[in-house]
């Protein structure tokens, strides 16, 4: 049997940053700097490792620091980038050539998401939808329903795909929280992803597992994703690896198509990925 180690990992939820990098207005400013090598050095036990670097919400829209990672290991990494509607045609073509195939929406302080239905963020949405990259949504517990639903109005007839962070940041409610609702209406609509990452940020870390079998049924096996949301900002503790290896390791001894599709079938095809997958 082949090691799981030799296998393909794709941790599709990380950041980095430099030391003392933040925006003027950052809620959380980390004293530590977080690179690809600390990166890999954390996480690279647990397989042939590729990733996903997710802009962070204290960088704001300097995508700079993400641009470097991504261009250092072109080959191996793709990128999820913070933008507004004033980004450049020119930048945004600097991010693809880069490897970003998405943007993350992080509006902590805009009452309901308001904003996302204005004319700007709708141009902005086409301006995404035609480079065929995703909106990935970054929300408070409890708010992923109703943002989940301005987002789809506001992306209208384009079938752009939505992932949904961390669980899809269910609040107190649990499985009866909207945000599952929602989602099982959007997918008829667009491709739903979930990202099985940092329960910690959830109001009840240890539910998750019922969390990601709720998923499951609505979205499929085949839009579920892994990440370890290192280095774990605002929570980093030791007990967070084993947390990751967990999460990573969800059901593989009873369902090894499963396991496979959240290690790195179902990050491959919808971050393009071109894996060399070892012969059993």
């Amino acid at each position: 049997m082949m090691s799981r180690r030799a296998l393909p990992l794709v941790d599709t939820h990380f950041h980095v940053f430099d030391h003392g990098g933040a925006t003027p207005s950052a809620r959380y400013r980390p004293a530590y700097a977080a690179g690809l090598d600390d990166w890999r050095a954390t996480l690279g036990g647990q397989g042939d490792l590729y990733g996903v670097v997710v802009q962070t919400s204290f960088l704001g829209t300097d995508n700079s620091a993400l641009l470097a990672a991504l261009r250092a290991r072109p080959e191996r990494l793709r990128g999820v980038a913070v933008v507004d509607p004033s980004v450049t045609d020119m930048q945004l073509e600097t991010l693809q050539l880069a490897g970003v195939r998405g943007i993350r929406l992080n509006l902590y302080g805009d009452p309901d998401w308001q904003r996302i239905a204005s004319a700007p963020w709708r141009a902005l949405f086409r301006r995404i939808d035609a480079l065929g990259w995703h909106v990935e949504l970054h929300t408070h517990n409890g708010d992923g329903g109703m943002v989940l639903a301005r987002l789809d109005a506001a992306l209208g007839d384009a079938g752009t795909p939505v992932v949904l962070d961390h669980f899809g940041r269910p609040g107190t409610a649990g499985l009866a929280d909207a945000v599952f609702e929602v989602a099982t209406a959007v997918r008829a609509c667009r491709p739903v992803w979930v990202k099985l990452s940092a329960p910690y940020r959830l109001p009840a870390p240890h539910h998750w597992p019922a969390l990601a079998r709720a998923w499951r049924e609505i979205v499929g096996a085949e839009r579920l994703l892994w990440g370890s949301d290192w280095p774990w900002t605002n929570h980093e503790a030791p007990v967070r690896l084993d947390e990751c290896r967990t999460l990573a390791a969800w059901q593989a001894r009873d369902d090894a198509a499963l396991s496979e599709a959240l290690r790195w079938r179902n990050a491959a095809a919808l971050y393009g990925f071109a894996l060399e997958v070892p012969e059993a």
